[in-house]
Parts: C-alpha cells; sequence; structure tokens
C-alpha cells in the first residue's frame, strides 16, 4: 500500500472540492515536498516526437486539476510527459453553485459541475510567464468561453492571442457540458465557421510571431456516428492539429453503482473507458491517422493506457484515477508501459499508435 493509499479513507471524509483545494495548496506552497514523494525515471521506448515537441513520455495530466496554471512545475515531479493547464476563460469567474463534484465510489468515478470556474486569464498568464521549464517539460493551455459571453469565437480568438506564445499547445474546450449551449459549437455549421475563424487567426499569428503553436479540439464522447464524421472533416479541413478524445459525458447508461450517479453534470472515470475508446478508434480511422490524438476517459492502468495507444492515442491524459490512487500512478504506468511495448516487440511507442486499428 502506497502512502496515498492509506490516507485516502481520511481525505475521502472531506468533501471533493475543499480536498482538491487542500491537495493544490500543498502543491502550490510545498513544491520541493512533493518533489520527495516521487523519484521519476525515464524510459527512452516512451520518448516521441508529437508537432515537433519531444515528450519524455505520453502520460499528461489532463486540464482542470490546475485551473490557474498554479501547480504546473510540482506537477511534473510525479513524471509526467506533458501537463494541460485550464480550462481559463478572459474574465474571472466563479462556476456553478456549490456543491458542484461528487464522487461515485464504487464506479471509481468522478461527476461534476463545476462550470469554468476560475481565476481569469490574465492570473493565468502572470503564472505562466514566471515559469522556467525545459525543452521536455510540455505545457498546453486548455481555453473556454465566459459564461455570458454572445460571440463565443471573440473569447476563444482574445486567449489564442494572449497564449499563443506561452504554450507548446493550446487546446480550444467546446466540449464542457457545464457551460450552457457550450456543446453547441460541436453542431456541423457552427463548428465549421468556429474553426474557420480560428485557423484564420492562427495563420495571422504565426506569421507575426514565426511560431507555430499547435491548435487542439477537445470534443465531447456523446457523439453520433455522424457527428463524428462531420467533426473529423470539418477539423482537417480547417487544418486543426489534433484532436482530444474526449470530455466528460452527461449519459448515465452505464450501469454505475453509485447513488451519487444522480447528479447533474460529467462523468468521468473507469466508466468512461470504453465510450471515450471507441470514439478514439473512430477518429483515427476518419482522420486516416494524420493527425495526432490525445486519449483521456477512464485511463486507471498501464493497460487501458496502451490500449488507448493502439486504438490511435498519441498521448494520454489521466485525472479522476488520482483522486482513487494517488500520484504514484504516474510511475507505475510508466513503467509497465514501457514493459507491454517490449513485451509486444515495439522498439518505440510511435510504433504502436493505432496497431490495433490499422
Amino acid at each position: 500500500m502506497n502512502i496515498y493509499q492509506f490516507f485516502r479513507p481520511l481525505i475521502f471524509k472531506i468533501e471533493p472540492e475543499k480536498a482538491h483545494n487542500l491537495a493544490l495548496n500543498y502543491l502550490k506552497f510545498l513544491p520541493k515536498f512533493s518533489a520527495l514523494l516521487s523519484a521519476p525515471k525515464n524510459y527512452e521506448n516512451l520518448n516521441n516526437s508529437v508537432w515537433n515537441l519531444n515528450f519524455s513520455n505520453p502520460i499528461g495530466m489532463s486540464a482542470g486539476f490546475d485551473k490557474n496554471a498554479e501547480i504546473i512545475m510540482p506537477l511534473f515531479n510525479f513524471g509526467f510527459g506533458f501537463v494541460e493547464a485550464g480550462t481559463t476563460t478572459p474574465i474571472p469567474q466563479t462556476g456553478n453553485e456549490q456543491p458542484r463534484i461528487f464522487r461515485l465510489i464504487e464506479d471509481r468515478a468522478v461527476i461534476n459541475r463545476l462550470g469554468f470556474n476560475n481565476l481569469g486569464a490574465n492570473y493565468f498568464y502572470d503564472n505562466l510567464s514566471k515559469i522556467n521549464k525545459t525543452s521536455s517539460q510540455i505545457i498546453g493551455v486548455n481555453i473556454g468561453k465566459n459564461k455570458d459571453t454572445i460571440d463565443s469565437s471573440a473569447d476563444y480568438i482574445l486567449l489564442l492571442e494572449k497564449f499563443y506564445n506561452h504554450a507548446d499547445y493550446i487546446t480550444i474546450n467546446i466540449s464542457s457540458p457545464n457551460t450552457k449551449n457550450l456543446r453547441d459549437i460541436q453542431n456541423e455549421n457552427l463548428l465549421n465557421d468556429f474553426l474557420q475563424k480560428i485557423a484564420k487567426h492562427k495563420i495571422d499569428l504565426q506569421k507575426i510571431s514565426n511560431k507555430n503553436t499547435p491548435i487542439l479540439l477537445k470534443i465531447a464522447p456523446d457523439l453520433e456516428y455522424e457527428q463524428q464524421k462531420n467533426i473529423a472533416k470539418i477539423v482537417l479541413d480547417n487544418a486543426i492539429d489534433g484532436v482530444i478524445i474526449s470530455n466528460t459525458t452527461i449519459e448515465r447508461n452505464i450501469n454505475l453503482k453509485s447513488s451519487k450517479s444522480v447528479e447533474i453534470g460529467g462523468l468521468s472515470g473507469k466508466p468512461l473507458f470504453e465510450k471515450s475508446t471507441e470514439v478514439l478508434r473512430n477518429f483515427y480511422r476518419l482522420t486516416d491517422g494524420k493527425i495526432p490524438l490525445i486519449g483521456v476517459g477512464g485511463i486507471s492502468n498501464a493497460n487501458d493506457a496502451y490500449a488507448k495507444i493502439k486504438n490511435g492515442a498519441s498521448l494520454v491524459q489521466i485525472y479522476s484515477a488520482f483522486i482513487y490512487q494517488g500520484f504514484g500512478l504516474v510511475e507505475d504506468i510508466k513503467k509497465q508501459l514501457s514493459e507491454n511495448l517490449k513485451k509486444d516487440g515495439f522498439k518505440n511507442i510511435s510504433e504502436a499508435i493505432g496497431c490495433s486499428v490499422k
């Protein structure tokens, strides 16, 4: 039993959002102590280049844990290959009413209806600009619209401009179920117009800065196949650099056991694995493997991460599993994933991407 497993019963007596804030404060104010709890190792067969960025390993921290870019560097102490911070919005907002995070312990899942609560883009930018990192510490910035913004694209373009020179990649989040009408942007006509504006603005920024910052789109898992097909085409037509699959689900037909499953919000964790992996596999086929995909949803061990990779993911992200297993999970996944690759005769992680789909 690791240290976290020993303390977990005590942690689970604390309301989820308070427990999360305690973890943030611990990493924020005692960053050096966090390094003592983990000794990250480098596995050469996990090193890979995606978007001309050199990832030491494909395991990333998903957006949502560090909304305000306060603890990015302490998170790298746990062995992550990359960290995605956010979602940040142009101006601060409090999000939805509390309580808004619920543990579904029997299901190894979480429901949240936070609603992009964050301290705003200026605070996020100040924190990000102070970071002194190595080239192998990849940082993604996840951006979203404010709740009351009418012209959604205006918020995203503003944030694109703000972070283009300060992020290794930027994720356009239009798939959170907790901001009213946000997912409507995924509809075919709206999405094409939206991404055309994003793509045009990226070209302008690229010319000014002489920097090619990858722009990713994060989609929902609750998409019919025809919707997936349309989105894949629009993404390719507008030269979007990658897709993150997926955000949380609002569906509940997954045989959940917990009484908390009736709560409104996005469901993440173990029950999302099959659903998100199916969408991932579809997108790998629909895009002919032409753009990198990040697999998210229900990863709780190395075999789960490996399944995402074999179904088309160049990288993977985890979050909910930490609530149940602690940060030692990152090194556990890396070690076993490295062994899985060797067992299957792959010299490098890049050789395994999409091997179950091709």
